[in-house]
């Protein structure tokens, strides 16, 4: 699992709808972020949230696996020279560590022309953490989960909960998972206007789950498992096996 350790922190903000290409290959944008009324509010809804959606999306731009080794060519050579070295050690160390980032180089390349991609998205409203809702009436479910290969787009809704003073100060940051490995993360800025009061007005209320408990009757208790059941099915059977064997051998028992 990626932690905020694996992830390089972004050195500027882009504006919502400009594309950004990470050191994997993977190209992310994301599009127009809008306020929206959810089918049902969340149980910690409180009065002046707004929700908000947007699209992430993303490109396969990586390199084929054979530009890519040319690339990683032109900068290392196949083999480690042979001058240079103070002992027949030392030039083992060497040869080994090139062959090491020639694996690795290919690894990369591999993997780039079929990425597993998983997400991590996080808003925030000024200082305040939004926080992530969902709507499966409106297809807002799981978030970026795909295999993308090369030249191929995909894209993925968002929606959040946030306050809405805070509108005007919106921060959103993606952080892509690429074949299980988080390298770097993006930031976008955004600004909204107060949406309509009537916004919500459609929206449903989620109710919390009830849990009710039926009194039990005396059939209730009175399953096959009681000792009393237990003892009529084992005579059923034992009566079952004796007619059995009386018709297939005809002998009385």
């Amino acid at each position: 699992m990626p932690t905020d350790a694996d992830t390089a922190e972004p050195d500027t903000a882009l504006e919502v709808g400009e594309w950004t290409t990470l050191d994997s290959g993977l190209a992310v944008t994301i599009d127009e972020i809008e306020p929206f009324s959810p089918t049902y509010l969340d149980r910690d809804h409180e009065d002046g949230d707004t929700y908000v959606r947007f699209t992430v999306r993303v490109k396969n731009m990586a390199p084929g696996v054979r530009r890519a080794m040319r690339a990683h060519h032109a900068e290392h050579p196949r083999r480690a020279p042979r001058r240079g070295y103070s002992s027949e050690a030392a030039h083992t160390r060497a040869v080994e560590q090139h062959t090491k980032e020639r694996s690795d180089a290919l690894r990369r390349a591999k993997g780039g022309v079929r990425m597993r991609l998983t997400a991590r998205v996080q808003v925030w409203a000024g200082d305040a953490r939004a926080v992530r809702t969902y709507d499966a009436d409106q297809d807002i479910l799981a978030g970026l989960h795909t295999e993308l290969r090369r030249r191929r787009t995909g894209t993925t809704t968002y929606a959040f909960r946030v306050p809405a003073e805070d509108l005007d100060d919106l921060r959103i940051r993606v952080s892509p998972a690429v074949n299980g490995a988080t390298r770097e993360s993006a930031d976008w800025t955004a600004s909204l206007t107060t949406p309509p009061e009537d916004l919500l007005d459609d929206s449903l209320i989620r109710e919390p789950a009830e849990h009710t408990t039926e009194s039990a009757t005396d059939e209730d208790h009175e399953t096959e498992h009681t000792p009393k059941k237990r003892k009529q099915r084992r005579q059923e059977k034992r009566d079952h096996r004796r007619q059995q064997i009386r018709s297939t051998h005809g002998a009385a028992l």
